[in-house]
C-alpha cells in the first residue's frame, strides 16, 4: 500500500463538519441505478436555507469486499455522502477521497464479472445481451473540466455540449461511461 489510511477523513468525521456548518441543512440520496449486484447513488446537500450546494456519486458492486457482500447499498450511500460533503463549501483541505474509498484501494483490485443487461434485438427476435460499460475515470473528468475551461464555457454550457454530443437529455458529466468522456474530450481537443 502506497499510503497512509490516517492522512485521510472518515465520513463520520466529515458529516460532523457538516452539521456544525449546516445545523438546518438537509442531505438527501438517491438511487440512480441498481441492478442487485451493483448500486450507484447520488448524495445532495442543502444548506441552511435550503439551497442545493453540493453533489457526490458513489458506486458499490455486491460481494467487492466483506462488507460488500451484506451491505453494499448502504456502503454506497455513505460514500456517497462523503464525496458530496468534501464538494461542498465545508470540505477539508485534506484528501479528497474518504478512509472508507481508500481502504477499498488497499484492498486491491477486485475480481468482477462483466455485468450485462437485456433488450430486444433489433430483429425483434430473442434478446441480446448488451455489456454495460465503466464508469468514467476521475482523470477524464478532470480533463474534461480543464478543456471545456479552456474554452471559456460554463457548467451550463459544458452540461448542454455533453447532452448534444451523447444525443441525451439527461446525461450528466459525474456519471459519463468511460467511451462518452473520450468522445467529449475529442470533441473538445
Amino acid at each position: 500500500m502506497g499510503f497512509d489510511l490516517n492522512n485521510y477523513e472518515t465520513v463520520a468525521e466529515r458529516l460532523v463538519r457538516w452539521w456544525v456548518a449546516y445545523p438546518n441543512g438537509q442531505i438527501l440520496t438517491s438511487v440512480h441505478f441498481y441492478d442487485s449486484d451493483v448500486v450507484l447513488f447520488r448524495a445532495e446537500g442543502y444548506n441552511n436555507d435550503g439551497k442545493l450546494i453540493a453533489t457526490g456519486y458513489a458506486e458499490e458492486i455486491r460481494g467487492s469486499s466483506p462488507v460488500n457482500k451484506t451491505s453494499h447499498v448502504e456502503n454506497g450511500e455513505t460514500s456517497a455522502i462523503g464525496r458530496m460533503i468534501q464538494n461542498s463549501p465545508v470540505a477539508s483541505n485534506g484528501e479528497r477521497p474518504s478512509r472508507e474509498e481508500m481502504e477499498k484501494v488497499s484492498r486491491g483490485p477486485q475480481t468482477r464479472q462483466t455485468t450485462v443487461s437485456e433488450r430486444p434485438s433489433a430483429s425483434g427476435g430473442q434478446s441480446e445481451h448488451v455489456p454495460r460499460g465503466a464508469f468514467a475515470t476521475p482523470k477524464q473528468l478532470g480533463y474534461i473540466k480543464k478543456l471545456a475551461r479552456d474554452k471559456g464555457m460554463d457548467d451550463l454550457a459544458l452540461l448542454e455540449m455533453i447532452q448534444l454530443q451523447l444525443n441525451d437529455d439527461s446525461a450528466v458529466l459525474e456519471l459519463l461511461k468511460s467511451h462518452e468522456a473520450s468522445a467529449i474530450i475529442e470533441r473538445l481537443k
